[in-house]
């Protein structure tokens, strides 16, 4: 759950703009995780923010600020949560470590064979295969669904660090997913390559994706949460 050190994102799912919809995936290709827009959906791209963005645009992360969010669990102290005193300039991310996190619930098609992948990249590009990956659910997950659909979870978190002068990005991942009665989990995994070129401040930007292995209509992803977390 978003807490008091995330300072980017949206958490929450629904019909309305800026929370993520159920998003069915009648596809065996990679599919984009999206975004309920005023109009629509869109690919969600996460931005760390850098200073001159509007933040009143984006759904409060705070759920006594979000009527669309109804559950926290925990105590509340300190800010309330997604809230920071830090005004965000580029030196904000210069050399201090970030996680980038992403966890859902979906449902997969049954077919004797299904499996899924959830890939998270760095990228401001929709163009899949041209932004860089650092985290993964792992190998495909087989997911028992040969008579009946089978609900599952998931999530990746990324810890990262970039610097303003090498412009690299770099760090590890974990991740989890489970369905039926079987689960998933990749341990801390070094990210072993960086982006090239080098990317500078507003190139922090992240989108998740999803790939069924068989296209099946009852086959669909709810976004619980993508976040930036400062440490």
């Amino acid at each position: 759950m978003s807490n008091a050190n995330s300072v980017s994102g949206f958490v929450g799912s629904g019909t309305t703009r800026n929370l993520f919809p159920t998003q069915v995936v009648n596809s065996a290709s990679e599919t984009i995780l999206k975004i309920n827009t005023d109009t629509g959906t869109s690919n969600f791209f996460l931005v760390v923010p850098t200073g001159g963005q509007i933040y009143g645009a984006q759904t409060s992360l705070d759920v006594n600020g979000n009527a669309a969010i109804t559950t926290r669990s925990g105590r509340e102290y300190g800010l309330p949560s997604g809230e920071t005193n830090d005004e965000f300039s580029t030196a904000s991310w210069d050399g201090h470590p970030f996680k980038v996190r992403i966890a859902g619930v979906g449902n997969a098609g049954h077919h004797a064979t299904q499996t899924l992948l959830f890939n998270l990249y760095n990228g401001t590009s929709a163009t899949l295969g041209s932004d860089f990956a650092i985290g993964t659910t792992g190998s495909a997950f087989a997911i028992a669904a040969s008579s009946s659909d089978v609900n599952f979870n998931f999530y990746i978190e990324s810890t990262l660090i970039w610097d303003a002068t090498s412009k690299v990005l770099s760090g590890s991942y974990t991740a989890n997913i489970a369905g039926g009665t079987t689960s998933q989990f990749t341990t801390d995994t070094v990210i072993t390559n960086v982006p090239t070129p080098p990317i500078s401040a507003a190139g922090l930007s992240f989108l998740a994706t999803v790939t069924f292995a068989f296209a099946v209509s009852t086959s669909s992803v709810t976004v619980r949460e993508f976040v930036v977390d400062k440490l």
